[in-house]
C-alpha cells in the first residue's frame, strides 16, 4: 500500500469534510442537550429518539408530501419543537411539580423510560425498515484534486447557520436573556418577574428542534428506523462532557472537534477506534478537567 497517497490534499479534504458532516450532527444535538442541561438540570436521554422523529419527518416530507428539502428540514425543526414543548409541559413539568426535591433523578429515569417507549412505538408503527432518501443535493465541488459533494458543504453551512442563530438568540434576545437568568439563578429570576415554568418548556422545545434539525438534515446518511438516534446521543453527550456541562459553545466546538478526530481515526486506523478515542478522551476529560475542556458550567456565559 502507497501510504503517500494517503497525505495528499484531496483525501485529506474530503475526509475532514467527512468529519465537519459528523461534527455538525453532534453539535446540533449537543447543543440542544447542553442547553437543556444548563436551563433545567436535566440529562434528556431520549434526546436520540427526538433525532430519530425527526429523520422520520423528514422522510416522509420528501417521500410522500413530495415537499423540497429545505421545506423537511424546517418541517422537522417545527414539529420536534412542538413535541418538545408537549414532552415537557405534560411530563417533566407534571414531575417537577409532584416529586419535590427529588425531581431531577426522577426526570433523569423518565428520560430513560421516554427512550424505550419512543424505540418501541416507532418499531410498532414505522417497523424495523430503514426508510432513507439517496440525497438532498446532487452534484460535487470539485478544485484540483479536492472533491467534496454539496451535500456536505450544505449540511455544514445550515448547522453553522443554526449555531450562530442559536449564539445571537442567547446573547442579544430578551428571550435568550431569561434563560440566561434562568440559568445561572432561578429564584432570582422568579422574582423578577420571569415565567420559569415558560422558559422550561420552551427551552426543552429548542433543544428538541435542534435534535429533530439534526436529523432531517443527515436523512441520507443515517435513515430513519427506530434505534438510530442511540449512536448520536451517546456522542452528543461525550461532546457535552468535553465542552462543559451546560455551556453551549463549548458543546458545540467539542463536537465538531471530534467528529473530525473521528473522521481521521476511522481513515487512518480502522472504524472501532473512533468509538475507543471518544470513550477515552471522555475519561481523561473526567480526571483531568472534570468541569469540561472550556471550564464552564453555564449557559449564561454563552
Amino acid at each position: 500500500m502507497d501510504y503517500s497517497m494517503l497525505l495528499e490534499p484531496g483525501i485529506l479534504a474530503q475526509v475532514l469534510s467527512q468529519g465537519l458532516v459528523r461534527g455538525s450532527m453532534y453539535a446540533l444535538m449537543a447543543s440542544g442537550l447542553s442547553l437543556i442541561f444548563g436551563i433545567m438540570g436535566v440529562k434528556n436521554f431520549a434526546h436520540g429518539e427526538l433525532f430519530m422523529l425527526g429523520t422520520y419527518v423528514m422522510f416522509f416530507a420528501l417521500a410522500v408530501l413530495g415537499l423540497p428539502f429545505p421545506l423537511g428540514i424546517l418541517l422537522a425543526a417545527v414539529v420536534l419543537f412542538f413535541v418538545g414543548m408537549g414532552i415537557e409541559r405534560t411530563l417533566i413539568e407534571t414531575l417537577r411539580k409532584r416529586a419535590g426535591r427529588d425531581w431531577l433523578l426522577d426526570a433523569f429515569v423518565l428520560t430513560i423510560g421516554m427512550m424505550v417507549v419512543l424505540q418501541n412505538l416507532a418499531q410498532i408503527v414505522f417497523g424495523s425498515d430503514r426508510r432513507g432518501v439517496t440525497g438532498l443535493i446532487e452534484g460535487t465541488f470539485v478544485s484540483g484534486s479536492i472533491v467534496i459533494s454539496y451535500e456536505r458543504i450544505m449540511i455544514v453551512c445550515v448547522a453553522a447557520l443554526v449555531g450562530v442563530l442559536l449564539w445571537a438568540f442567547l446573547a442579544f434576545t430578551n428571550f435568550g436573556k431569561a434563560i440566561r437568568a434562568t440559568s445561572q439563578d432561578p429564584d432570582a429570576a422568579q422574582t423578577l418577574g420571569i415565567d420559569i415554568a415558560r422558559i422550561y418548556t420552551l427551552t426543552f422545545g429548542i433543544g428538541a428542534a435542534l435534535a429533530g434539525l439534526a436529523g432531517a438534515l443527515l436523512i441520507s446518511i443515517y435513515p430513519a428506523y427506530p434505534t438510530v438516534g442511540f449512536q448520536p446521543v451517546i456522542k452528543s453527550i461525550a461532546c457535552v462532557i468535553l465542552g462543559g456541562l451546560g455551556y453551549v459553545p463549548g458543546a458545540i466546538v467539542a463536537a465538531l472537534l471530534l467528529g473530525v478526530i473521528e473522521a481521521y481515526s476511522v481513515f487512518f486506523m480502522a472504524s472501532g477506534w473512533q468509538n475507543v478515542l471518544t470513550a477515552g478522551l471522555v475519561v481523561l476529560i473526567l480526571i483531568f478537567r472534570p468541569a469540561g475542556l472550556f471550564n464552564s458550567a453555564k449557559v449564561e456565559r454563552a
